[in-house]
């Protein structure tokens, strides 16, 4: 599970280090970011749920 986490951690990283060239690439940013976000706290929440 941790490799998933670090998986999604990085992944992130990588996003967030991109530089904007352009309102495209903004938005493109921006979108990754918050999905991706969304899935490690999704990734989070629900095993513990599942106990």
């Amino acid at each position: 599970m941790y490799l998933l986490y670090s998986v999604l951690i990085l992944a992130m990283i990588f996003f967030f280090v991109l530089p904007i060239t352009d309102a495209r690439t903004a938005r493109m940013k921006l979108s990754v970011m918050g999905s991706l976000g969304v899935l490690l706290a999704a990734s989070v929440v629900v095993p513990r749920l599942m106990h």
